[in-house]
């Protein structure tokens, strides 16, 4: 079937229809990119960030813990070496919270590998810790004597064994720093490719839409125009009294029932001036022979 034997309502409501239908459709396409947009930014904010935030954090209390661990040995006084003692139980607590929080965040097999070698290493720096502790609660620091050979002690295990375990340990999470700082990149990256998609996709979807509303507006109004125009050109010749004039063929809409209208008219009238004409000669041979 073609256009022009649609109804005029009937091709006006299609068009009106189809565009309904593409816009709908850039509507789809548009939540469709700004939920890959969104999934992409959620991702970020709640896994890439916080890990590469929590990360830092394991640093910075593991350097605190350190340093408690460092005034151990110049501490002058038991009550100063319990204080100490308390500051580093405190920092082990906070850094187990961080730990649960931040294995939870953990996806890749990368990651899962190095953290779990950053948990050994950090086990065998704890047992120093516990070996240099058990030393500072043991200084006798009434007799010089003893403070300064049990000082030595310390000193010895503090830059020994436990110096190498704390390096191995913060060197571990160093390289949890650099994976994630990698994945971030990668976070980073793949939103800018799912904006660039979610822009193009936007585009050619609208795009189409103006297309597609051009094509329609012009192929309607020329559906109903032409057929119009042809009429309008044949009306004015009838009352010019040209009965010749051709009338195109139309559709089967209104404006092609409009141009059989007219022809059938042009085809009546056309009748009629043919009667009258026959008449008036009949009548005028009539009079010549009565005369």
């Amino acid at each position: 079937m073609k256009i022009s034997d649609l109804r005029i309502g009937v091709k006006l409501g299609l068009g009106f229809c189809i565009l309904v239908l593409f816009t709908a459709l850039l509507g789809a396409v548009a939540l469709v990119q700004m939920s890959r947009i969104h999934s992409t930014a959620d991702e970020m904010a709640s896994r890439v960030l916080p890990i590469v935030s929590q990360t830092g954090e394991l640093r910075v209390l593991l350097n605190r813990m350190r340093r408690s661990e460092a005034g151990m040995i110049t501490a002058n006084s038991a009550a100063e070496v319990t204080a100490f003692v308390d500051q580093v139980a405190a920092r082990t607590k906070d850094i187990a919270s961080v730990e649960a929080r931040y294995e939870t965040l953990l996806t890749s097999a990368d990651e899962r590998k190095v953290f779990q070698t950053y948990l050994q290493r950090k086990g065998s720096y704890l047992q120093q810790q516990a070996n240099l502790i058990e030393i500072a609660k043991g200084v006798d620091f009434s007799s010089s004597e003893t403070m300064e050979l049990t000082g030595s002690t310390l000193g010895q295990l503090y830059t020994g064994d436990s110096e190498t375990a704390f390096v191995a340990t913060a060197e571990t999470l160093g390289e949890l720093q650099k994976l994630n700082a990698d994945a971030a990149r990668r976070a980073s990256e793949s939103a800018g490719d799912v904006f660039a998609q979610a822009r193009l996709w936007v585009m050619a979807t609208l795009l189409a839409c103006v297309v597609l509303a051009v094509f329609l507006g012009v192929a309607i109004a020329r559906a109903v125009a032409r057929p119009a125009q042809g009429a309008m050109v044949a009306a004015r010749a009838i009352s010019e009294g040209n009965l010749a004039v051709h009338i195109p063929a139309g559709g089967r809409d209104e404006m092609g029932q409009l141009l059989r209208a007219l022809g059938d008219m042009r085809d009546n009238l056309a009748r009629v001036v043919l009667g009258v004409r026959t008449n008036a000669e009949g009548v005028s041979t009539a009079s010549a022979e009565i005369a």
